[in-house]
């Protein structure tokens, strides 16, 4: 059915720019998709571990307090994915003058956003509570680069929630820096000092969700805040008592698929997965012998290559390696005799 097919390519490229269209203002949002990794990374502060490639970064780029600087000055993205238990967090900072809290300071806690340091921001049941001082109900996580985590909760002062995550920082470049985290996420029942269980992460799952950096170059008092969300209202810094400041983290499955047609519906399922730089086809139907062609497109139409298996039981698995494809939409089509099915797939 050539005319459908044309229309499916069509629909896809027009998909394909809405989303890079799309992507600027669900950034501004604050809007994030994490997805799910089976391998870990290591968290030693460099994110070289394969799996963090399937992530795509965000931006940390709206001025939250002073103004906006070049990005030799400073620049900041961050990535996200998670685990049945964990969020990992990679944030890559370019920073031309790293200026960290002096050691033997008297008031570690109440000064550590005046020295660079990251900030995250959690609302495990995205309750966008408008004021969670002095509750669980959400979290706002101040790290400086030796870490020590802190929490402030309100009228009963900071926090220390060092066993809540795990960090390192490392300088990757002259001037560039990345944090690495693995986070355990607690909903609203957490009592400090108790043993609290942290939730079990699932697909689907909605939380609230910012990244933050502070920034001073010189003296004891910060020059800068940068969020990875627009906040519209004249004073940007509220995120560290209103959830309803937050942006929005997702986590979603290690792949995207969706049925683009069926040309003959007979009992027959197809499902494509893709991973850290493998395809994996699995097509099943009521045909328990018989050869089955598989086809990869790019959103142009065009044939990245094609290969013939005997299928020899109902079920069909193979594993092709992708991992020289660029990242964005493709087409995977599954033909057995007068049976057609095509899927897109998002390689990351």
């Amino acid at each position: 059915m050539p005319g459908l097919q044309i229309r499916i390519l069509v629909g896809l490229i027009a998909l394909s720019q809405l989303t890079i269209a799309g992507d600027h203002n669900q950034y501004l949002q604050g809007y994030y998709e994490a997805r799910f990794t089976v391998t870990i990374p290591v968290i030693d502060g460099n994110g070289n571990d394969t799996c963090w490639n399937k992530a795509d970064w965000a931006p940390i780029d709206q001025v939250w307090i002073g103004n906006a600087v070049s990005e030799t000055d400073y620049s900041g993205r961050f990535k996200v994915l998670w685990a049945s238990d964990r969020i990992y967090l990679l944030i890559q900072i370019v920073d031309d003058s790293l200026h960290i809290q002096p050691t033997g300071i008297a008031d570690v806690c109440s000064n550590i956003y005046n020295y660079d340091c990251t900030e995250i921001f959690i609302d495990e049941n995205h309750s966008r509570d408008a004021n969670y001082t002095g509750t669980y109900k959400a979290i706002a996580y101040h790290m400086d680069t030796t870490h020590v985590c802190y929490y402030i909760g309100g009228a009963p002062g900071w926090v220390r929630l060092d066993d809540h995550l795990k960090y390192k920082m490392q300088r990757v470049a002259p001037h560039t820096f990345e944090y690495e985290y693995e986070l355990k996420v607690f909903d609203d029942t957490y009592v400090d000092g108790s043993v609290n269980t942290p939730v079990q992460l699932t697909n689907e799952k909605l939380l609230g969700w910012s990244v933050a950096y502070n920034d001073n170059d010189l003296g004891s008092t910060r020059q800068n805040m940068f969020g990875s969300k627009l906040i519209e209202e004249a004073d940007k810094n509220i995120s560290y008592y209103n959830a309803s400041a937050f942006g929005e983290l997702k986590l979603v499955g290690n792949y995207v698929t969706s049925v683009i047609s069926q040309e003959l519906w007979v009992p027959s399922d197809l499902s494509v997965r893709s991973d850290e730089g493998k395809l994996q086809v699995t097509y099943s139907s009521d045909h328990i012998k018989a050869a089955v062609v598989i086809q990869l497109f790019d959103v142009f139409g065009r044939q990245l290559f094609s290969v013939t298996e005997n299928k020899s039981e109902s079920k069909l698995e193979k594993d092709f390696n992708v991992s020289h494809l660029s990242k964005g939409i493709y087409i995977v089509r599954v033909t057995e005799g007068a049976i057609s099915n095509n899927e897109k797939i998002y390689l990351w």
